[in-house]
């Protein structure tokens, strides 16, 4: 047999043995729905999904310039993926907040976490988020797909279906873990120095919150120290003592798309969800991002940015600085103008979401009423992003009016406390601007040391409207401020298994999530203001309609001191 005869012998044998779909060979593919079946102990799975953080530190106050600590733990677990069987596999559930869930949690699965070397097509870690803050699913992939196009190393992102224990929990995002295996795809060296930033920045006061991912054993946090005081020089230098330390470059390019697809959660927004890497081929840091299921939304309403102009976000340090000074204005200003012009294609981004809608929508845990609307405004936010910015990046550039948040006022604010009984009945809606809605409800409101008189007192108890914790019931009361048009209301979004007669049921941010919102009198959405924390006694319960739903709740929150009730 002559070479070419086997050599085209052997080809024919390969081309056999490769599948006929070459989606196949990509996790990542986005055109690849994969399918994620787990099983693991009930008693594990149990005992997994109801970890998690202390988020207001209740039972061990947290330091902030400390990371975390980590409460998730890995069980074993056997883990089917598109037909292939993994045995022994660690599965743990992960989240700060806005993805905990005990019903539906994101996961991770690492597949030789108890020794046994295994890889899902080249994927040892794979991390399946539940996207319970977006309700079309495709946020994640298409942000990061934007960032990639940036020149931004980022995570690949697509789609699985996954069941645990024969139970369907509907599509999840699998995304890209931000590891050694990634490092190595973006850079020529995955050797150095690799951080998660959650409410993390680079001041004194923040630095030490900062998660290490890698070299964790002999990391001194000598590279973050250096860049905390690069950011820390007079605006006179600020440009040139960043630049030694930063890929400048790049940190711009990763500000503006992170105010492009308005991840109002982010570095530059609210000093979260991203991470960076010191490359010790520059020797410079690079920002990565992470977290992004809560993007294509205009502004998040959180306190600090009202006022502020929504071509930009200055509230991470760096961001901060550098748009503080004029050639720092400038250059974002350039940035930002360049991405809408080589990466925010609109025609091209809308026609992935006509690819990704009807491939997911079969299989999304949400109904199409919630879906459908959810899509609609991602598409709408992409198709309007470039004339909603354009008055403020054709005319002079805007000043961030704001002090960094570190430098406000370190005044105790006012405590603010309310009490409230409610006695009503179970509906499919809950409409609390209803002046016919029927309920026993009473509120005692004191912030400070004034008693906030209460009138047209309301309550209500219903399933949840949106989709973030589809299908939780919700306990609501609201009361309008005496004298003013103005209404408080608390809305208290129960886990389903612990919406039970009890008489000590915690509001704290995971067991039950309590929401303080304050708007105009008869409007039908009211702005949160803060979190509650405390305590909720049931005395009746049901989920039938007209049905009885009874019992008292006392809530604090000392976040609202520079809210004028």
């Amino acid at each position: 047999m002559s070479r070419f005869d086997f050599t085209k012998l052997a080809l024919i044998a390969f081309a056999l043995l490769v599948p006929a779909n070459s989606t196949e060979a990509d996790p990542f593919n986005v055109k690849r729905l994969l399918e994620v079946n787990i099983e693991m102990p009930a008693a594990d799975w149990k005992t997994m999904r109801y970890e998690h953080h202390d988020l207001f530190g209740q039972k061990t106050p947290r330091d902030p310039n400390k990371p975390r600590p980590n409460p998730y733990n890995y069980y074993r677990g056997n883990v089917t993926i598109d037909g292939k069987l993994f045995r022994d596999v660690g599965l743990r559930k992960k989240g700060l907040l806005g993805s905990v869930n005990a019903q539906r949690p994101s996961i991770k699965i690492n597949f030789d976490k108890f020794g046994v070397e295994q890889e899902f097509e080249d994927i040892s870690l794979m991390t399946l988020n539940n996207n319970d803050t977006d309700a079309s699913q495709i946020k994640q992939h298409l942000s990061f797909e934007l960032f990639r196009k940036a020149g931004i190393p980022a995570p690949r992102c697509n789609f699985a279906r996954v069941t645990v224990n024969g139970k369907y929990l509907g599509v999840y995002s699998n995304v890209e873990s931000v590891r050694k295996s990634f490092l190595k795809r973006h850079f020529k060296k995955a050797s150095g120095n690799l951080y998660e930033g959650a409410i993390s920045d680079f001041t004194k006061s923040l630095a030490g919150s900062f998660d290490v991912k890698t070299n964790e054993k002999k990391n001194d946090r000598s590279d973050l120290n250096r860049l905390m005081q690069a950011a820390a020089v007079p605006d006179e230098s600020l440009l040139e003592s960043l630049e030694s330390i930063i890929d400048l470059d790049q940190f711009y390019r990763y500000w503006a798309m992170e105010c492009l697809v308005g991840a109002n959660d982010g570095y530059a927004s609210n000093r979260n969800n991203f991470f960076v890497y010191h490359d010790p081929t520059s020797s410079r840091f690079h920002f990565i991002p992470w977290g992004t299921d809560g993007v294509f939304r205009i502004r998040s309403g959180r306190a600090n940015q009202s006022g502020t102009p929504f071509s930009v976000m200055a509230e991470g340090v760096i961001a901060h600085r550098l748009y503080k000074t004029e050639r720092g204005r400038k250059r974002y200003r350039a940035e930002l103008l360049r991405l809408f012009d080589e990466v925010w294609i609109e025609a091209e981004l809308t026609k992935q979401i006509d690819r990704l809608a009807p491939m997911l929508r079969p299989h999304t845990h949400l109904p199409p009423r919630l879906f459908d609307p959810a899509v609609e405004r991602v598409r709408e936010f992409i198709t309007e992003r470039r004339a909603f910015l354009a008055p403020e990046l054709t005319g002079p550039i805007p000043l961030w009016p704001r002090p960094l948040r570190e430098s406000s006022s370190k005044s105790t604010p006012k405590l603010f406390s309310l009490k409230s009984t409610f006695n009503t009945q179970w509906t499919k809606t809950a409409d609390l601007t209803s002046e016919n809605e029927t309920s026993d409800c009473s509120i005692n409101l004191t912030h400070g040391d004034k008693v906030i008189r209460l009138t047209e007192l309301r309550a209500a108890a219903a399933v949840t409207s949106g989709s973030a914790r589809y299908g939780f019931p919700v306990i609501s009361v609201r009361g309008r401020i005496e004298g003013k048009q103005q209404d408080i209301m608390v809305n208290l979004v129960v886990e389903p298994d612990f919406f039970r007669v009890s008489d000590k049921i915690p509001i704290d941010g995971y067991t039950v999530w309590g929401f303080i919102r304050l708007g105009k009198t008869g409007a039908t959405r009211l702005s949160r203001i803060g979190w509650a924390i405390g305590n909720l006694k049931l005395t009746a319960v049901s989920r039938k309609d007209g049905e009885t739903v009874s019992g008292s709740f006392e809530i604090t929150n000392s976040s609202l001191g520079k809210i004028n009730l």
